[in-house]
């Protein structure tokens, strides 16, 4: 990998691009250090979601479907994928393990990574339902059927495939690729030829299918979010005196647990909405502001493990423990 390379630009439509085809240093560089740390993190709190959360009752299973997914979408995201953009091209590269050493292709390693931010967005969301639906079970009030949360709870799983599958259709074939290039962008088929594994899009049906289902699927889940919260503390308030002290702070201090969570999930959120405004919008020397955004994105996993860790009692306990101890 080389450190300095010039850049391209070009003036096109009177818009000026100016394209890096280069790896971006400090960005590979960053891709490594958090995802060794984020790595750490993750499987810290997976272990203490394992053993250390008798407490939490049967929720401690959804919170751990959540950790796992983030762990999985980290994992791929920062080593088997590391993407880099080519914007204001809507193209990119990757030069992760699976890019680089099994020359799976970035358009099929984006569209994994399309579904599993779904996965990670909805995991959250029933992380609240189902907080929400336990609280409810103690009030009898706002209690969703039976059959609709088993049938919501069966269906899960498919829309994480359907956007994985959904992007599969917004690219077009890969020995097309350069054939696109050749007649749209000429001034860039020297750079793109000597790129070894990328890809290419022309913003078909698919592709802004994709990109306006991600934007109203973020505002769905962000409702659910606040519906719930707003929700639970308001029946938490009302059945004050139907439960113990010891189980209403419980259930009032994991509420507050997952209101920080969805405040560190705006990492997610945030990050997802200016990709798609810069992809809409077309924003002239955008390159390095999608650096950026992939920077910020790459915090998320990181940041929520803290949180967590940090408003869950039990695990804020443990933690402290033996920080207290090794100051001793």
């Amino acid at each position: 990998m080389r450190i300095y390379v010039p850049t391209s630009i070009e003036v096109r439509d009177g818009k000026i691009m100016t394209i890096d085809f280069e790896v971006p240093l400090w960005l590979f560089i960053y891709y490594h250090f958090i995802g060794t740390v984020s790595l750490f993190l993750n499987l810290f709190t997976i272990a203490l979601l394992v053993f250390k959360s008798e407490s939490i009752d049967s929720f401690r299973y959804s919170l751990l479907v959540f950790q796992t997914v983030c762990t999985i979408t980290d994992i791929n995201f920062l080593f088997l994928m590391q993407p880099f953009p080519l914007f204001p091209l809507m193209s990119g590269y990757c030069v992760g393990f699976l890019a680089k050493y099994f020359d799976v292709w970035s358009h099929y390693l984006i569209a994994l990574l399309v579904g599993m931010i779904v996965a990670q967005l909805e995991s959250l969301a029933y992380c609240f339902v189902r907080k929400h639906q336990i609280i409810a079970n103690i009030t009898k009030r706002h209690l969703i059927p039976k059959n609709v949360n088993d049938a919501s709870t069966m269906i899960l799983p498919f829309f994480p495939i359907f956007g994985y599958m959904a992007f599969c259709n917004a690219g077009m074939k890969r020995e097309d690729q350069m054939g696109y290039v050749r007649q749209h962008y000429p001034e860039y088929t020297a750079q793109f030829s000597s790129l070894q594994n990328f890809t290419i899009y022309e913003g078909n049906f698919w592709f802004f299918l994709v990109i306006s289902l991600s934007f109203f699927g973020g505002i769905f889940c962000g409702c659910i979010y606040t519906f719930t919260t707003i929700d639970m503390f308001q029946m938490l308030r009302k059945s004050r005196r139907k439960i113990s002290a010891t189980n209403f702070r419980r259930h009032r201090s994991t509420v507050k647990s997952l209101l920080a969570q969805f405040a560190a999930s705006s990492l997610l959120l945030i990050p997802s909405f200016c990709f798609s405004v810069v992809i809409m919008t077309g924003i002239e020397r955008s390159q390095g502001i999608v650096h950026v955004i992939l920077a910020v994105f790459s915090l998320r996993s990181s940041v929520n493990a803290v949180v967590l860790i940090a408003t869950t009692p039990p695990f804020r306990k443990f933690v402290m423990r033996y920080i207290v101890k090794d100051n001793l």
